[in-house]
């Protein structure tokens, strides 16, 4: 079938956009020209010359279709400034502009050369104005953020990735660097957060932090637990959890088992006390280290497996060497 594009009808004569419906695929490059002919009667209805083989997803309306189908008619500089921009966030890889040009990439970067407004990030082609939307969109969806978890350091950079599904990993990438490079942006391991912005707490839960380090400081290696803790504080769980992970993200405290959790300077003791131990005997089992430690079975085997992982000691049988 064919539509008009902006127009009901088209007398003999006339020339009109309109885009053909085929019931197959056809391999069609612009410039190639065709004849439209009706077989019973044989009649030749009407002919035109290809001008874009790759319509639109989204249905635009037809002024701004009818716009772009002029603009790719233009120079080479302005067909392919048109057909990227027409692209947006999404951009254009050189194989669909290969593609949807007829060109060959030598002709492809040529041309891009000569406009300024393109940018190129790896194989994709993107219009300045997309990468400001895109860089803008970054801002905004860190900011919320920020307002909405005010106990957390930053948005994780995978799910910030999430929140642009229309936008390649290269683009993204690239606008984040850029952000951070200018200053509007801070990347810590995966945490992204704008400048300046981070953990905000207010009274009680400074105080509860505080609460939270000096419990787990002067318990040594005989940690309490931690709902024993969060028990004790003025605010609720939630928060409670945020302030912990905060504390494990600083390496103030050390996760050694899934229900044990540690300070740091009571692990850096354990260390020293081990090494000088290494003097005396090299071989560690579960009653020395229990006396040396005075710390219960309870406690014990989460350690030596702690100390196995961070490489102080080895297992051998049922015993460790401190190496």
């Amino acid at each position: 079938s064919v539509a008009l594009a902006g127009e009901k009808q088209v007398a003999p004569g006339e020339t009109v956009f309109a885009q053909l419906r085929l019931a197959h695929p056809i391999q069609l490059l612009p410039g190639d020209r065709f004849i439209l002919r009706q077989f019973s009667p044989a009649t030749t209805i009407g002919g035109g010359v290809v001008l874009e083989n790759t319509p639109f997803r989204k249905r635009r309306n037809p002024a701004e279709y009818i716009r772009f189908l002029k603009q790719i008619q233009g120079s080479p500089a302005e067909a392919l400034r048109a057909r990227v921009a027409a692209a947006g966030r999404a951009g254009l890889t050189l194989t669909d502009l290969i593609r949807r040009t007829g060109w060959t990439r030598g002709q492809v970067t040529a041309t891009m050369a000569s406009i300024a407004e393109i940018t190129r990030v790896g194989e994709y082609l993107i219009v300045k104005p997309a990468l400001d939307g895109i860089e803008q969109q970054l801002s905004t969806t860190l900011d919320v953020f920020h307002a909405q978890n005010p106990l957390v350091a930053g948005m994780n950079k995978e799910e910030l990735r999430g929140h642009f599904p229309d936008v390649s990993y290269d683009v993204f990438s690239r606008v984040l660097e850029g952000a951070v490079a200018g200053g509007k942006v801070e990347l810590s391991a995966d945490l992204v957060r704008l400048k300046g912005r981070g953990v905000v707490m207010r009274d009680e839960e400074s105080e509860s932090k505080k609460i939270l380090e000096a419990a787990f400081r002067t318990a040594g290696l005989k940690v309490p637990a931690m709902k024993e803790v969060v028990a004790g504080l003025k605010i609720d769980k939630g928060r409670a959890q945020k302030i912990v992970t905060l504390l494990l993200r600083d390496k103030v405290l050390v996760r050694v088992s899934e229900d044990l959790l540690f300070h740091r300077e009571a692990l850096e003791e354990l260390r020293k006390l081990l090494t000088e131990e290494k003097a005396k005997s090299s071989n560690l089992n579960i009653a020395r280290f229990k006396d040396l430690t005075g710390v219960t079975r309870k406690y014990a085997i989460p350690l030596l497996e702690y100390l196995d992982r961070q490489r102080v000691t080895r297992r051998v049988g049922d015993e460790r060497v401190i190496l």
